[in-house]
């Protein structure tokens, strides 16, 4: 049965760079394919840049349509997206669910806000500060937890030597 993974973490916290490597390491090493979907990919296929913000309902159809899709061929998905308002954790579970996913992981990348705000810094697409920070405040208030849906959450800090926990 395919399997969704859901990223959680505010921007620079290095939810893409690891929706890469999982996404390298699961095609190399399975018979069935994984499929990345990001709403920033979206935003560049729509508008031509990711830092489009763009129509969120525009960009939430092409999410749903990449989920239906998978879910046709059977392929698991990693869903790179911030998810850090409760709110859209429970989006993506529904839609996981909808299409028959099983298990829904949770991995939150509980990265210091410091860290994030350096990093953010020099990338190439940074966000304002302040929206990171809320992001950061909103998620540390709400994290995550199997109560939102999720069949297991690990997760990873600054403490745990780059192994996720449960």
């Amino acid at each position: 049965m395919a399997s969704v993974i859901i990223l959680i973490g505010i921007p620079a916290c290095g939810k893409s760079t690891l929706a890469e490597q999982m996404l390298r390491a699961s095609n190399q090493n399975s018979y069935t394919s994984t499929k990345l979907i990001s709403p920033d990919r979206i935003r560049a296929l729509l508008y031509g840049d990711t830092t489009t913000q763009g129509n969120w309902s525009e960009i939430w159809a092409h999410v749903q349509q990449e989920f239906a899709e998978a879910a046709k061929s059977q392929q698991s998905v990693i869903y790179d997206a911030t998810n850090y308002k409760r709110e859209y954790r429970k989006e993506a579970i529904a839609l996981a669910k909808e299409h028959g996913f099983k298990p829904i992981t949770g991995l939150w990348l509980n990265v210091p806000l410091w860290i994030c705000l350096s990093r953010n810094e020099v990338r190439d697409r940074s966000v304002p500060e302040d929206i990171v920070v809320d992001m950061y405040r909103t998620l540390s208030y709400n994290p995550p937890s199997l109560n939102e849906g999720f069949d297991r959450i690990l997760f990873r800090d600054d403490k745990s030597d780059n192994e996720w926990i449960d």
